[in-house]
């Protein structure tokens, strides 16, 4: 495909206008650029996962996550700290109008990139059967673990293009690249699935074994088959990320090469520059990946920990995967609730600018915007919590109930209390984004810490109660982010003085939510009798919508003169 490259990109972008434009004009160019990505890879990987579980079964989705908690903490690493410090230096650099330093950065940094790709994969490697044997008690984990290892080295390798790119504030070579994985991902991930799944499914019809295994029966044979055609899913994954990895060179090659120096460089003083920039970032990302890497550990740690003959009663399965398959139910229900924390980011994201904008400029309306920012990020939270809690049942009927009628059974408890338990979880993220857009970066590392020490603890205390097991999780992760929406807000509070209205913030949003929730629930209540679910389904969701609405507006909750003065 990128064959005869001028006509790879259009002229434009090959022009060099793009760089010549003003900065607030680029800036608002790639910051919509990077929006329409995010939201159209959200959408991609929702219809992948959905399917997918219908291929792979509950089981299978235990295997996928497993595989993606281990890997996602040195996926945050290289993914982070280093293509940050990358683009903040090529950004100075580049004001500065020094582009043969900026020419020593870039092979300088594809050098780093390399080295840290190789040792992020060879971590993998060596670490990963320990990994799935004593942390997540789920070995055949191992296969997907090692199919999604690899992406991790070409990721690093399109994060050093990516961020090149990004210091120009160019988000074109993140946002294509980031949807081309999420297509590869969903396209090749779903074909091996199927095709995996009906080869050996079939051979096991036909022969009584699988890969020369004897099975005895349907059960014995799905245990054995779910590992292996979760590892071909994975490969989508990694060459999602290898086809990432070449747009993204590609890319920078076409669109860069030009308007660098040819002159020769050295970059051994790029490359100490690079790794002396980063070791403050790499702090704070290390901190909030094992934080999160810790949560998820404990959690599969700790179903191991509970009796096999409970679990298996309680979520009517007899398997030797019973706790791969419990944890498949927690990721499921983890694909819904984590819809309301991603609308919410977005929300966070869009409010950075205007929040770094006022404080910078001293506005006399700082306390108000803040305020304003944080109710808004309540209200979606509480009104999407709502909602999960409202139509669990009906979320997960729709895509399950025709392939997986086990997953809609036992999946819906947990997804009702995430729902519960949506604003924390959701509303944490803006408060990081707003410490972080004021320059406390460092603060915020301690109520990530103290966070996850909260919920490991938490965790063990209640997970491993087999009664209660993974349902556990959505109380640890509730408290947990609860730590981090507070604590975050008074480090704001302290370093700025900014007073906060707990009743506009989080009193009047959470009365709507609740009151929309009992009202829409009576009435549900009363119609569902006569109607069909579907129909109870429609109303249902449109009594919940026009009633949250209608009392945000009685309460005075909104108004237009603030939703103006966020954008």
């Amino acid at each position: 495909m990128f064959k005869g490259s001028t006509n790879v990109l259009p002229d434009f972008f090959m022009s060099g206008d793009f760089l010549k434009k003003s900065l607030k004009e680029r800036y608002i160019t790639s910051a919509i650029i990077l929006l329409a990505a995010t939201v159209i890879v959200k959408i991609i990987s929702a219809v992948y996962k959905i399917p997918l579980t219908n291929y792979i079964g509950a089981t299978g989705r235990g295997y996928f996550s497993v595989a993606y908690n281990f890997c996602m903490p040195f996926h945050a690493l290289t993914m982070g700290a280093f293509p940050l410090a990358l683009t903040r230096l090529v950004s100075s650099y580049e004001a500065k109008g020094d582009r043969l330093r900026i020419k020593a950065l870039r092979k300088a940094a594809k050098k780093l990139f390399f080295i840290v790709g190789i040792i992020g994969l060879g971590i993998i490697l060596i670490t990963a059967k320990p990994y799935a044997n004593f942390i997540a008690s789920s070995p055949k984990s191992i296969y997907t673990i090692l199919a999604l290892a690899p992406s991790i080295f070409f990721s690093c390798l399109c994060a050093c293009h990516r961020a090149f790119a990004e210091g120009f504030l160019d988000m074109k070579a993140t946002a294509i690249s980031q949807t081309i994985e999420a297509l590869c991902k969903m396209i090749f991930g779903l074909l091996f699935a199927r095709f995996s799944m009906s080869w050996l499914y079939g051979f096991y019809i036909e022969n009584g074994t699988v890969f020369g295994i004897g099975v005895m029966n349907d059960e014995e044979a799905l245990s054995v088959i779910y590992p292996i055609t979760s590892a071909c899913a994975m490969l989508g994954v990694t060459i999602g990320s290898i086809a990432g990895y070449i747009f993204a060179g590609v890319y920078a090659k076409i669109k860069y090469y030009n308007i660098l120096p040819k002159d020769k460089v050295n970059s051994k003083s790029a490359y100490s520059e690079l790794l002396t920039f980063s070791a403050g970032l790499v702090g704070a990302t290390v901190v909030q990946s094992l934080a999160n890497f810790a949560d998820t550990s404990s959690i599969q740690y700790c179903l191991s920990l509970c009796d096999p003959n409970v679990l298996s009663a309680q979520y009517g399965l007899e398997s030797s995967d019973i706790y791969t398959y419990v944890f498949g139910i927690y990721a499921v229900a983890l694909d819904f609730k984590n819809l309301v924390p991603a609308a919410v980011m977005a929300l966070g994201v869009s409010a950075v600018p205007a929040v770094s904008t006022a404080f910078e400029n001293g506005q006399e309306r700082f306390s108000s915007l803040l305020t304003s920012i944080f109710k808004y990020t309540v209200i979606m939270s509480v009104g999407g919590g709502a909602a999960i809690c409202l139509f669990y049942n009906d979320l997960l009927s729709i895509f399950y109930s025709g392939s997986n009628e086990d997953i809609v059974q036992n999946a819906g408890r947990l997804l009702f209390l995430f729902g519960m338990t949506s604003l924390p979880c959701a509303a944490a993220s803006t408060s990081v984004y707003c410490a972080q857009a004021l320059g406390y970066s460092k603060q915020t590392i301690v109520p990530f810490a103290v966070s996850a020490v909260v919920r490991v603890i938490l965790n063990f205390i209640l997970i491993t109660n087999g009664n209660i097991n993974i349902l556990g999780s959505s109380i640890s992760n509730f408290i947990g982010y609860f730590i981090i929406l507070v604590w975050n807000m008074i480090i704001i509070h302290k370093k700025t003085k900014a007073k906060f209205s707990l009743l506009e913030i989080f009193i009047k949003p959470v009365a709507c939510a609740a009151l929309a929730y009992f009202s829409t629930s009576s009435i549900r209540e009363s119609i569902s009798s006569s109607m069909s679910d579907i129909l109870v389904f429609i109303l249902s969701a449109t009594v919940c919508l026009l009633s949250f609405c209608v009392l945000l507006i009685l309460m005075n909750c909104v108004s237009l003169k603030e939703i103006k003065s966020i954008k």
